[in-house]
C-alpha cells in the first residue's frame, strides 16, 4: 500500500509534457508493412525511420512504405538495430555470420564479423544486447555490451568491464533477473542497473557503481523497460502510459509522453520517439506499427453529458478561457465553469462597453449582466449581427424584422445614441443580410453582406458598391497591424481592399481558402486561416508580394488533424470566428471541439533533405547516384522523390523539370512523389528538382543527369565517319561525274567532230556541188544555147522548104525529091539531136550519187545485147572481153549512158568490122577500153574534144557541127570524175579509153 502511494505521488511530480489526446495512424499488413511484429524501430542519418519485421526491413519517409526483402539469405527474420546511425552504419541481425548493413539509405547483406552477435571470452559464449529485444530468454545466457572506452560483459551473478586501452578487467557482482532480457539499460555510454532487491537504480562507469537513484516506476513489476543504445533513448511503457527516461545533469528523470487507451503494455516490443517531428513510433509484436503525433493544438470537447461538441461564436472569458453561447467557460484543459445561457442562437455573441455579454435568441438580443455574474438576463427586440461602440455610440449592424414594411430591404446599418438601442440616429438600408462591418475613418465604413461589399459614407449617407458586378458573400472583415484590410468570403476565397479595389490573393493548392472564415494574426506576422478543411498560416509580407507581383508564388502551411484537432472543419458564419486570449493563446471553434494554441510555439515543418536515387524503369526498380544510365528500349521511366519528411504532407511542395532550359515548364509532384518519363531520347538529360524548405519561399534544389547512351549510328564518332564518308563518297561521285562528263564531253565533241566533219563534208560536198551543179547549168545554157541555136536552123530550113514547096506551082520530080531529101535529112538530124538531149535528160532526172556494186562485164554484155542488130546489119562483130570478176560501184545510169554513147558512135561507123571492149583495174582505177575498126574519128575532132575534156566549163559547144553524143559523154565523165583518152588506130577505126575512178562505199 506503501509503495503504490509513493508510486502515485511520484507519478504526479513528473513534468506532464504531453498530456492531450493525440493523433494516432495504424499501420499493418493491410496498409504497408510485410509483417505485424515490429522488432525495432531507429531513424538514420538522413531522417529515414526504419523498422525491422519477420518479414523483411522496411524504410518509412512519412508518406509511405518502401519494403525491403528477398535478401540472398536463408531467413528474412531480422531483429534489433545495432552499429552507429551517425555513422550511417546500422547493422541488423540475420543468419549467423551475416546480415544486413543499411548506409547511404539502402540495405544490403553484408558479413558482421566486424560486428559480431556472438564473441567468445575466457571460453564463454556471449549474446550482443543493445536492446531490450533478444533471440531467446533462457537460465544461463550470458550477454556483453559496446561503449566507446571498454567492453560490459553480463553473466547472471557478476558483471565483467574490460578496458579497451589498458585491458584490464573488473568484476562487479550484480543479480539481474532475467525477464524480457537482463534488468540494465544504457544511455549516454552509461550503464545502469535495476536492483529489486535493494529498490535502487546503480549507475555504473568503468564497472563501479557510481550513483543510486530511487525511481518507483523503474523498478515497477508493471513497468516494461523499452531501450535502444543505439538510439540512446529508454522508455517505460506502465498501465498504458509512455514515459521518456532521460539522463541529464547526473540525474534520471522521468517524464510522462502519453496516455494510450485500450492497450496491452506486454504487446509493446520498440520504441522510437521523434523529438523534432514530436512522433512517437511503437512498435508491436501481434498489431504492427502505431505512430503517435503529438502537438501543442488542444482540441477540448463538450462534456459527455452535453451535446456534440459544434461551436460556432466564442468570446475570451478570462486571459486563458473563452464563453461560448451556452454560457459555458473553456479552457485548454476543458469545461472550467457554465453560466447556463438558454435558448442562444449560435453565431451571435458580444461584450458591450460595460462588459455585458450580448447573445441572440430566435427573435431578440439577450444582455446577460456582468454585475449578476452573467446569470441574468434583459431582452431587446433587436436581431443583431455586429456591432460595436465608439465615442458614446453604437454602431449595430441589424437584420430587418420588419419585413411586411419594407419588404426591399433586408438589412439596416443603424447608429444609436445610447445603449438602450431604443434611440438610432441614423439608418441606411441593403436589400440583401448584411453579415459584418468595419469602421474606416470617423466618416466611412465598409458593411458585407451575402451578395457585396460596400462602402457607406455616414457624413452623405451614400452607398458605394465595392464588390461591382460580382456577387461575393462577405464573412469577416479583418484589419490588420499595418493598417491593411482583408476580406474573407464564403467560396470566393480572400481579398484585400486597396483603394477601394478588391484584390484576391491565390488559392492553396486544393482550395480550400475559398471558404475562409476569418484571419487571426500573430505577433510575427503570421495569418491564421481557419476553413472548411483546415487550418492554414501564411505570412502577410507573402500575400503583399503577391500583390505587388502577381507572378510571385504563395505558399500557404496547413495543419489537419494530425495536428491535433479532432476534426478538420472549422466554423465560420458567426459574428466572431476565432478568439486571441491575453495569455497569448488562439481559440478557434470547429465542429468537433474548440481547438487552443499558442501561435508563438506551433512549430512548422518543413522537409530538410530531398533524394531522387530510384527509379523504375519498365516495371523494374533500379538505384543510381547522381546520374542514371538508362537503355532507349525503355518505354517508361518513373522516377521517385523520396522527403524524409513526418508532418501534413499537404506542405510538402516539389516541382520538377526535365531539361535545363528556361522556357521548360516546372511539373507540380504529387504525393505519390513520382515523375513519369516516356519515349525520352538519347543524349544527356538533367532533371531538376525544387522543394520549398520555409516560410519565405526559400527552395533547395537536386539535380540529376539521364544519360542515354547513343546506339552506334547515332554516336559522335560514327556521325563523323559517316560525314567524313559521304564526303569521301560525294568526292568519288564528283570525280566519277567529272570523268563522266569528260569522257560525255569528249563524246560530244567526237560527235561534234564527227558532225562537222560530215557538215564540213556535206558543206564541201553542198560547195562541190553547187559548183557542179553550177557548172551543168552553165552547161545546159551553153548547151541549151547551142540547142536554139542548132534547132533554128534545121527547123527554119524544113519550114522555108516546105513554103517553098507550096509557092511553086511546077514540081518535078527531081526538084521534088531533092526537096524532100533536105527535109529529110534535117528532120532526121534533128531527131537524132533530140534523142541523145532526151537522153541527157533522163541523166539528170534520175541520177544518184549512192550505187551498189555491179558487175562490169554485165553491163557491157547488156549493151552488146542492145547493139548487136544493128552491128549485125553492118557485119560488124562486138566483143565483151572484160573481167567477168571485176565490180564496180560507179554510178550506174552515168556509165550506162557513157558506154551506150561510145558504142553507138562505133557501131555507127564500123561496117564489116569488129568492136572489142576490155578492162583492167589498177587499186582505184578501172581501165575500160573501146576499139573499133570503124572509119576513125578525124584529128580534128579529137583535139576539139580533147581542149573541150581539159576546159569543158569555158569552151564553146559545137553541137551543130559534131553533134551532142560526144558532149554527153564528156559532161558525164565530169560528173564521175572520170576522163576518156581519143586515139586513133594506126591502121584503121578508133580507140576510146575511160579512166574510171572505183570508190568503194
Amino acid at each position: 500500500m506503501k509503495n503504490n502511494i509513493l508510486l502515485i505521488f511520484f507519478l504526479l511530480s513528473f513534468f506532464p509534457v504531453y498530456s492531450q489526446k493525440p493523433y494516432i495512424q495504424y499501420y499493418n499488413t493491410d496498409n504497408g508493412l510485410p509483417q505485424n511484429s515490429v522488432k525495432d524501430i531507429i531513424k538514420d542519418k538522413y531522417g529515414f525511420i526504419w523498422l525491422s519485421t519477420e518479414n523483411g526491413i522496411v524504410r518509412y519517409d512519412g508518406n509511405s512504405f518502401l519494403v525491403y526483402k528477398n535478401f540472398p539469405l536463408n531467413s528474412q527474420r531480422f531483429t534489433f538495430f545495432y552499429g552507429n546511425a551517425e555513422k550511417d552504419s546500422i547493422f541488423t541481425t540475420g543468419e549467423f555470420g551475416k546480415g544486413l548493413l543499411i548506409h547511404n539509405k539502402f540495405p544490403r547483406v553484408a558479413s558482421i564479423n566486424k560486428y559480431p552477435n556472438f564473441i567468445l571470452n575466457h571460453n564463454t559464449n556471449y549474446l550482443l544486447y543493445c536492446s531490450n529485444f533478444s533471440y531467446a530468454v533462457s537460465s544461463g545466457m550470458n550477454y556483453y555490451l559496446n561503449f566507446k572506452e571498454g567492453r560490459y560483459y553480463l553473466q547472471e551473478k557478476c558483471l565483467i568491464y574490460e578496458d579497451f586501452h589498458s585491458k584490464a578487467e573488473s568484476r562487479l557482482s550484480i543479480r539481474p533477473i532475467y525477464k524480457n532480457g537482463p534488468r540494465v539499460f544504457a544511455m549516454n555510454e552509461l550503464l545502469f542497473y535495476i536492483d529489486i532487491p535493494s529498490k535502487k537504480v546503480n549507475k555504473i562507469e568503468k564497472g563501479k557503481i557510481t550513483d543510486s537513484y530511487d525511481i518507483p516506476l523503474l523498478r515497477d513489476i508493471n513497468s516494461k523497460i523499452l531501450w535502444s543504445q543505439i538510439n540512446n533513448q529508454t522508455f517505460i511503457i506502465n498501465k498504458g502510459t509512455v514515459y521518456s527516461c532521460n539522463y541529464h545533469d547526473k540525474q534520471l528523470k522521468i517524464s510522462k509522453i502519453i496516455t494510450l487507451d485500450n492497450v496491452k503494455d506486454e504487446n509493446f516490443i520498440s520504441v522510437y520517439f521523434d523529438e523534432k517531428n514530436k512522433k512517437l513510433y511503437l512498435g508491436s509484436s501481434i498489431d504492427g506499427l502505431q505512430i503517435i503525433s503529438l502537438s501543442d493544438f488542444v482540441s477540448v470537447k463538450r462534456p459527455p453529458s452535453k451535446p456534440e461538441s459544434v461551436f460556432y461564436a466564442t468570446l475570451p472569458y478570462t486571459s486563458s478561457s473563452v464563453i461560448t453561447v451556452f454560457g459555458e467557460v473553456y479552457d485548454r484543459h476543458g469545461l472550467v465553469e457554465n453560466k447556463g445561457f438558454k435558448n442562444t442562437s449560435s453565431y451571435f455573441l458580444d461584450y458591450d462597453h460595460a462588459g455585458n455579454i450580448i447573445t441572440m435568441g430566435l427573435q431578440d438580443a439577450m444582455i446577460y449582466q456582468k454585475a449578476g455574474s452573467y446569470k441574468k438576463s434583459i431582452n431587446l427586440k433587436l436581431f443583431l449581427k455586429d456591432f460595436f461602440f465608439k465615442d458614446g455610440k453604437y454602431y449595430a449592424l441589424l437584420k430587418d424584422l420588419r419585413n411586411n414594411q419594407t419588404p426591399e430591404f433586408d438589412g439596416i446599418l443603424t447608429v444609436f445614441k445610447d445603449q438602450s438601442f431604443l434611440s438610432p440616429e441614423k439608418r441606411i438600408f441593403f436589400k440583401n443580410e448584411p453579415t459584418k462591418f468595419l469602421q474606416l475613418d470617423a466618416v466611412n465604413m465598409l458593411v458585407g453582406t451575402t451578395k457585396s461589399l460596400y462602402k457607406i459614407s455616414l457624413k452623405t449617407n451614400k452607398i458605394y458598391n465595392l464588390s461591382g458586378a460580382q456577387q461575393i458573400s462577405i464573412r469577416n472583415i479583418i484589419r490588420s497591424t499595418h493598417g491593411h484590410v482583408w476580406i474573407t468570403t464564403a467560396g470566393k476565397g480572400v481579398y484585400l481592399l486597396k483603394n477601394d479595389k478588391l484584390i484576391k490573393i491565390p488559392y492553396d493548392t486544393e482550395r480550400n481558402i475559398s471558404s475562409a472564415h476569418t484571419i487571426l494574426e500573430d505577433k510575427n506576422g503570421y495569418f491564421w486561416i481557419p476553413t472548411n478543411n483546415g487550418l492554414y498560416r501564411v505570412l502577410e509580407s507573402e500575400l503583399l508580394k503577391y500583390i505587388q507581383n502577381k507572378k510571385y508564388r504563395v505558399h500557404y502551411y496547413k495543419y489537419s488533424k494530425d495536428a491535433g484537432f479532432n476534426t478538420n472543419e472549422f466554423n465560420g458564419g458567426s459574428n466572431i470566428c476565432g478568439n486571441l486570449l491575453e495569455n497569448g493563446e488562439f481559440v478557434l471553434p470547429s465542429l468537433n471541439g474548440l481547438v487552443f494554441f499558442d501561435p508563438l510555439k506551433i512549430k512548422n515543418y518543413y522537409p530538410e533533405n530531398i533524394y531522387v536515387e530510384r527509379a523504375v524503369i519498365d516495371d523494374k526498380e533500379q538505384y543510381f547516384k547522381n546520374e542514371l544510365y538508362l537503355d532507349q528500349k525503355s518505354n517508361r521511366i518513373d522516377l521517385f522523390i523520396d522527403v524524409p519528411y513526418y508532418a501534413n504532407s499537404d506542405n510538402v511542395f516539389i516541382e520538377a523539370k526535365l531539361g535545363n532550359s528556361p522556357n521548360t515548364k516546372w511539373e507540380h509532384i504529387g504525393k505519390d512523389r513520382k515523375f513519369s518519363i516516356s519515349n525520352l531520347g538519347y543524349g544527356k538529360h538533367s532533371f531538376i528538382v525544387k522543394m520549398l524548405v520555409s516560410d519565405d519561399g526559400k527552395f533547395i534544389y537536386k539535380k540529376i543527369n539521364i544519360i542515354i547512351p547513343p546506339y552506334f549510328y547515332q554516336t559522335l564518332w560514327f556521325k563523323i565517319v559517316t560525314f567524313f564518308l559521304f564526303l569521301w563518297l560525294l568526292y568519288l561521285i564528283v570525280r566519277w561525274r567529272i570523268s563522266f562528263l569528260k569522257k560525255r564531253n569528249q563524246e560530244l565533241e567526237e560527235i561534234i567532230n564527227s558532225r562537222t566533219q560530215k557538215l564540213s563534208d556535206t558543206v564541201e560536198k553542198l560547195v562541190t556541188t553547187k559548183e557542179k551543179l553550177h557548172k551543168e547549168v552553165e552547161q545546159q545554157k551553153k548547151l541549151i544555147g547551142t540547142i536554139t541555136h542548132d534547132i533554128t536552123t534545121p527547123v527554119k530550113f524544113i519550114a522555108l522548104t516546105a513554103k517553098g514547096v507550096l509557092d511553086e506551082n511546077n514540081f518535078n520530080r527531081e526538084r521534088i525529091e531533092k526537096i524532100l531529101t533536105s527535109i529529110y535529112k534535117s528532120s532526121d538530124q534533128l531527131y537524132n539531136f533530140t534523142i541523145t538531149l532526151k537522153e541527157y535528160a533522163d541523166i539528170y532526172t534520175h541520177r544518184s550519187d549512192e550505187t551498189e556494186h555491179y558487175s562490169l562485164y554485165q553491163l557491157i554484155e547488156e549493151k552488146k545485147i542492145l547493139f548487136n542488130e544493128i552491128a549485125g546489119k553492118n557485119n560488124t562483130v562486138i566483143n565483151n572481153q572484160v573481167d567477168q570478176s571485176l565490180l564496180i560501184c560507179i554510178s550506174k545510169n552515168i556509165l550506162s549512158a557513157i558506154v551506150h554513147n561510145l558504142m553507138d558512135n562505133s557501131v555507127k561507123y564500123t561496117q564489116n568490122g569488129t568492136i572489142t571492149l576490155e578492162s583492167k583495174a589498177e587499186g582505184e582505177n578501172i581501165f575500160l577500153l573501146i576499139t573499133d575498126t570503124g572509119i576513125g574519128m578525124e584529128q580534128k575532132k579529137i583535139d576539139y574534144y580533147t581542149r573541150l575534156q581539159d576546159n569543158i566549163d569555158n569552151e564553146k559547144l559545137l553541137l551543130q557541127k559534131y553533134g551532142m553524143g560526144l558532149h554527153l559523154v564528156l559532161q558525164l565523165l565530169q560528173m564521175i570524175g572520170g576522163k576518156i583518152i581519143f586515139k586513133k588506130n594506126e591502121l584503121q577505126g578508133t580507140s576510146f579509153k575511160l579512166i574510171l575512178t572505183n570508190k568503194k562505199r
